[in-house]
């Protein structure tokens, strides 16, 4: 729209390049985005901790896990890479992609139980039944809505775990990652942050010599080695879409990733920054401002 502007109002000489940037890897044209990878490491970790807490407390639990996503499931689906050979990784996981069916969850859930004392169920926040309604909107209370008219989704895992608890009458805990899972510096992917800086310079780089409306998008050249170079797109070919987990990348019950979804989030948590500590606490640069 501006570019656009630009060029109606004269303003040729002013140039807008877009910088891909969101946790969700919504966008289409480009592999990935900037973000993500960082988002996915922290939720793994997070997961894979609490698989071993669960271990180590030796319970009988339903625990529900609420991962960022309205519309797309990556960062849930991420989840799946907790699993190694010192963890099993969740049980289950659910993604908007897919129609959530309440009594085949309860189904699910229940057929884990009869296999192991801690279940783990990872969901979507935007999970949403078949005839339209969200997860969080199955228990009482009402949804106010943001400056998009979007409802806020907060409260998924609680409404899923509440259901469980009432219909198997089991322990269960419900944990919302919130914004946890898009500000934790401290655990940020080295391959992700070079890609940031490596986006961000091609669209000023591409500014420079004239471009405009256009959008600097990253490009997996293959995935074992990892490598992928930056490239340009008309932004128009972005904007107002949207890019959903493939289908084929969740298995046929709908109730987790595939291997091939594995493989194409792996190579993207790959590397650690260096920290700063400073008296036990991570360092910052200095925030200026109330």
């Amino acid at each position: 729209q501006l570019s656009l502007f630009a060029k109606k109002t004269g303003c040729e000489d002013i140039k807008f390049m877009g910088v891909p940037k969101t946790i969700d890897n919504d966008l289409v044209i480009t592999d990935h985005t900037p973000g993500f990878g960082s988002a996915a490491k922290y939720i793994a970790c997070a997961v894979k901790e609490l698989i071993r807490d669960n271990k180590v407390n030796d319970m009988d639990i339903v625990t529900v896990v609420e991962i960022m996503g309205r519309d797309a499931g990556w960062l849930t689906g991420a989840s799946a890479l907790s699993r190694g050979d010192d963890c099993p990784g969740p049980d289950l996981i659910y993604l908007p992609e897919i129609a959530f069916d309440l009594e085949k969850v309860m189904e699910d859930i229940e057929r884990c139980q009869k296999e192991r004392r801690s279940v783990v169920v990872c969901i979507s926040e935007g999970a949403i039944t078949a005839d339209g309604k969200y997860v969080c909107e199955l228990s009482a209370g009402a949804r106010s809505t943001d400056a998009f008219g979007h409802k806020q989704l907060t409260g998924t895992a609680r409404a899923l775990a509440d259901i469980v608890h009432e219909r198997l009458g089991c322990k269960v805990r419900a944990i919302e990652f919130s914004s946890l899972q898009r500000c934790a510096a401290h655990i940020a992917s080295k391959t992700d942050n070079d890609e940031a800086f490596a986006v961000g310079e091609a669209a000023v780089n591409a500014a420079f010599v004239g471009h405009t409306g256009e959008m600097s998008i990253i490009k997996r050249v293959s995935d074992n080695p990892y490598e992928s170079e930056i490239g340009i797109c008309d932004v128009s070919l972005v904007a107002n879409k949207a890019k959903g987990v493939p289908r084929e990348w969740i298995n046929e019950d709908g109730n987790y990733v595939t291997e091939e979804f594995i493989n194409y989030v792996r190579p993207l948590i790959v590397g650690e920054m260096e920290q700063f500590y400073k008296d036990g606490m991570p360092e910052h640069i200095p925030y200026v401002g109330r």
